[in-house]
C-alpha cells in the first residue's frame, strides 16, 4: 500500500469516526467542549438540539460521496490527486454544513 492511499484511508476513517461518534453522541446539554458550537447554536437548547442533528446528519450524508470519488485510487490512479480532492471536497462540505446550519437556525430565531 503506498503512503498517500495509506493517508486517504486514515483522512476517511478520521471523518468517518468523528461524525459518527458525533452524530449518535449528541451532548445532552450546550457546553463548550463538545459538538457543533457557534453563538447561534448555543443560544438556547432547542437551538443547541437542532444543530447538532443538522451537522452531523448533513456529513454522514456525504461521507458516501467522498469515499465513492476515491474509489479511483484502488485502480491506480495518481493518489496524490485523489487526496487533493478529498481534501477540498473536505473543505466544501464544511462550509455547506455550517451554512445550512446556520441559516437553518437563523430562520427558526425569525419564527419565534
Amino acid at each position: 500500500m503506498t503512503e498517500s492511499l495509506q493517508n486517504i484511508l486514515i483522512l476517511d476513517a478520521t471523518i468517518f469516526a468523528v461524525v459518527v461518534f458525533f452524530y449518535f453522541y449528541k451532548s445532552p446539554e450546550i457546553n463548550f467542549m463538545i459538538g457543533y458550537r457557534t453563538k447561534r447554536s448555543m443560544k438556547n437548547q432547542r437551538n443547541w438540539e437542532y444543530a447538532q442533528k443538522n451537522f452531523f446528519q448533513k456529513w454522514l450524508l456525504v461521507i458516501p460521496v467522498m469515499l465513492f470519488t476515491q474509489i479511483p485510487v484502488f485502480f491506480g490512479y495518481d493518489s496524490e490527486r485523489i487526496l487533493e480532492l478529498s481534501f477540498f471536497e473536505f473543505l466544501i462540505i464544511s462550509v455547506y454544513a455550517i451554512i445550512d446550519t446556520e441559516r437553518n437556525l437563523k430562520k427558526m430565531d425569525s419564527n419565534h
